[in-house]
């Protein structure tokens, strides 16, 4: 049930590959197995083989574990989308990439290969139950734009480099601990060598931020495909198409070999299966009303949270994609209204998320900041200022706590919170829904104890948590969850909104029966721990160890 981004069009078993034998070849670096030299050549020739070969591992993957089929572009011929993928290939003077169908009813297509010369584009039977011909022709020009656009190779050079940086990281930090282990003869090298570590630690510095460079990449190669796709069919198509793959994945019944495929999927597809739920859920709450779909969409325009979530994601957020193909169309599917959003609102409640959520973040580097200076002049004041540390990381504590799961729970319906482009990921919205719990939060997953709930205007999940952890949860699940559902109910809880729409119960009301969730407790409780560990660490310091400068 779930179906998120990933690289659009990357080779999911190359990169997988690709990073298992870095890592490997990197021991053996580190055990004076291989030098340098042959540590980086092996890197870029492995990344090479695979991009070259994994299209045909990928071929025997998806034929042994998901039956898929491939089909000779001739024997298609009398379909239209067939024609139309030959008229595209004919203009842009590449070969007719074999059309694989797998027999599932989650609609998704993704592509893969090492370039036009040997792409494959794979379609899942869902395609055809959920979209009409103009939107299966939209998705299918938007994996041709990959392949026409070449990203295959660009993806592939992109994650290359990023596995040569981090071995620039292992080679120069490996180099400079040898030479300090050789004594005086190290010694003299010691700024050499000590430069030789900078870069290294500047090598891991440009890994870590072209990591995110990379999925920038990918996410702009998805807005080029969708370009291509509206050029070759027309904007409105992709944009309906995208909406009703999310909603087909939204209601397709989970099973295990589903949950594989969009897992496996999940580097090439179409479509972030993961945001896929989030999409799907506000297309059936919205009754497919448009005016509906815009409000709910508008989170992904004006949120900051929203760009957060999207930096560590490989394909754009819908919203965003749905409001960029609607720019190329004369006669826009979707006119997204951003000017009634109280943009000084949003940020404010941004920036007090951002402060109390790392708040005790920011706290502790100050107490490490304190001690190094306690240190450096030789001060005595670590029993002070750790005691004011402790004082304090209690109180931020219980104001985080306090934050998240504020008081007074109103009545309120699921579109209604949907809508809301003020969400937040830190701090619920304490609400009271009337409705019923309709299914487990994972289709067919007896020990799932989680609730989809569904009032006349939607449906939402609730994450039940209970007061014996992990065991409570499964007996609840096992024995109790199934009585409960198909009843009217009223649930309480708090409303967050970040990668996914959920509501954290604080309580169920069935007739006469009231269903207590322990959400808040165990936030609190591990809050607390937390606290209790860390001032037990600090006794601990400063009694058996002493602190030279205590």
């Amino acid at each position: 049930m779930k179906l998120k981004l990933q690289f659009a069009s990357l080779l999911t078993l190359g990169i997988l590959g690709g990073f298992v034998f870095t890592i490997l070849l990197t021991l053996a670096f580190f055990f004076n197995a291989i030098s340098w030299q042959i540590l980086i050549g092996l890197t870029i020739f492995f990344n090479f083989l695979m991009w070259l070969i994994s299209p045909y591992i990928s071929d025997l993957m998806y034929k042994w574990f998901y039956k898929m089929q491939f089909y000779e572009p001739e024997k298609l011929m009398h379909y239209p989308y067939m024609k139309f993928v030959k008229k595209v290939c004919d203009e842009h003077k590449i070969k007719v990439p074999k059309i694989g169908i797998i027999q599932d009813e989650n609609p998704t297509a993704f592509t893969y290969g090492s370039g036009a010369f040997n792409a494959r584009i794979i379609l899942t039977e869902g395609l055809f139950k959920f979209l009409n011909e103009d939107e299966l022709e939209a998705v299918i020009a938007h994996e041709l734009g990959h392949i026409i656009n070449r990203d295959f190779i660009i993806m592939t050079i992109a994650t290359t480099l990023l596995d040569v940086l981090y071995e620039v990281y292992v080679i120069c930090t490996k180099t400079r601990n040898q030479s300090a282990a050789f004594g005086k003869r190290g010694e003299k090298k010691g700024n050499g060598q000590a430069l030789l570590y900078l870069i290294g630690i500047a090598s891991y510095i440009f890994y870590v931020v072209g990591t995110y460079i990379v999925l920038y990449l990918s996410r702009l190669r998805e807005y080029y495909a969708d370009e291509f796709a509206a050029k070759k069919t027309h904007p409105d198509h992709l944009s309906s198409a995208l909406i009703k793959i999310a909603y087909g994945i939204a209601s397709v019944p989970d099973t295990q070999k589903t949950a594989h495929l969009l897992n496996n999927t999940r580097a090439q597809g179409i479509f972030d299966f993961k945001a896929a739920n989030e999409v799907g859920l506000v297309f059936l709450n919205s009754k497919e009303d448009k005016k509906l779909m815009e409000k709910a969409l508008t989170f992904d325009l004006v949120n900051p949270w929203a760009f957060i979530f999207e930096l560590s994601s490989t394909h754009p957020l819908v919203g965003k994609r749905i409001k960029r193909l609607c720019s190329m169309s004369e006669k826009k599917t979707f006119e997204f209204d951003t000017q009634h959003v109280d943009k000084g609102k949003i940020w404010g409640h941004f920036f007090t998320d951002l402060a109390v959520k790392y708040s005790t973040t920011f706290l502790f580097i100050g107490y490490l900041i304190g001690l190094a200076f306690q240190f450096i002049t030789k001060q005595n004041y670590f029993l002070v200022s750790s005691m004011a540390f402790f004082g304090l990381l209690i109180v931020l504590q219980y104001i985080k706590v306090s934050y998240m799961f504020p008081s007074g729970f109103k009545e309120s319906d699921v579109l209604t919170l949907m809508a809301d482009p003020y969400a937040s990921p830190v701090r619920g919205r304490p609400v009271r829904l009337n409705g019923k719990a309709i299914g487990r939060g994972t289709a067919g997953y007896i020990f799932g104890e989680d609730m989809i709930f569904q009032d006349k205007k939607g449906i939402i999940y609730l994450n039940y948590e209970s007061g014996i952890p992990l065991f409570g949860n499964l007996i609840f699940a096992w024995k109790k969850l199934e009585a409960l559902l198909n009843k009217d109910a009223t649930a309480s809880g708090w409303f967050f909104r970040g990668a996914t729409h959920h509501i954290e119960l604080n309580d169920i009301t069935i007739g006469n029966q009231r269903i207590k969730s322990w959400v808040k407790f165990w936030t609190i409780f591990g809050a607390a721990f937390l606290t209790i560990i860390i001032g037990g660490v600090l006794l601990f310091f400063f009694l058996m160890i002493k602190p030279p400068f205590a």
